[in-house]
């Protein structure tokens, strides 16, 4: 497995990558001892993730938070992905710009470090990779809440693997939290994750609608708003109605509530 990217990173930056390996080294052989019950070969596909460089150096520090990578086993998941966005502009052969989790993801994260009001003006996810990573372009953090890849081939996810993976990730010691405070946040943008939800801290709502519910979360002494919306994959949902307005409308209702 690959604990950390292997992408240049700026010097202030870099105690938080020796940090982030030392917990994912703890990580992994949390995965790997007999008792966890997973197979070798499975432990050892592990996928870390964590922060696109610059990310410290954000006006507003964006983590969002996914079920399980896919087809990657012992890759680094950011290693993989800056590629794809800074020089491929393909995602698993698919055009960065038409995959829809990915493009969301790059655009919203944009229009909320830039402030940008209008979707519009926001530009499309390849040009936005041209300088992502870079001291003047755009940088936000990912993390899944399964470090185990599903190997399926398939889209739909492995409900199984990603229960096993949470549940050694958060029970005598909850790894998730650990890197989360690692982070420091700002923003948190988690993609429907139902109860798994409560295993990231202390909660306290803030608002809730059909399209996304906020919180103050605690985590090991960070605190940061969480705001958990639809799955940033689904087909149905449109990026406009379903996410960005919502999402905005998140962030300034608790930027509106910390001064109260």
């Amino acid at each position: 497995m690959q604990f950390l990217p292997k992408i240049d990173y700026p010097d202030n930056e870099k105690p938080k990558l020796v940090l982030l390996e030392n917990l994912f080294r703890e990580w992994y052989q949390h995965f790997a001892y007999p008792s966890s019950g997973l197979e070798k070969e499975v432990a050892d596909g592990i996928v870390f993730d964590g922060f696109y460089p610059h990310y410290f150096n954000q006006k507003k520090r964006i983590l969002f938070i996914g079920w399980e990578a896919y087809g990657i086993a012992e890759d680094n998941y950011l290693d993989v992905l800056y590629k794809s966005y800074s020089k491929d502009k393909r995602v698993n052969n698919q055009y960065l710009n038409r995959h829809k989790f990915h493009a969301r993801m790059l655009r919203i994260a944009y229009g909320i470090v830039y402030e940008k009001q209008l979707w519009q003006d926001i530009p499309k996810a390849s040009e936005i990779g041209d300088a992502f990573g870079t001291a003047s372009g755009l940088s936000f953090a990912f993390m899944n809440v399964s470090k185990l890849s599903n190997e399926s081939g398939g889209t739909a996810a492995d409900r199984r693997l990603i229960d096993k993976a949470h549940c050694l990730s958060t029970g005598s010691r909850n790894f998730i939290q650990e890197e989360i405070a690692i982070l420091e946040p700002h923003v948190i943008i988690t993609m429907c994750l139902g109860s798994k939800i409560d295993s990231l801290g202390q909660l306290k709502k803030i608002y809730a609608s059909e399209q996304a519910n906020s919180f103050w979360l605690d985590c090991n002494g960070h605190r940061a708003v969480l705001i958990d919306t639809w799955h940033f994959s689904a087909r149905r949902k449109k990026a406009i109605t379903d996410y960005y307005v919502p999402i905005c409308d998140a962030i300034q209702r608790s930027e509106a509530a910390s001064t109260i």
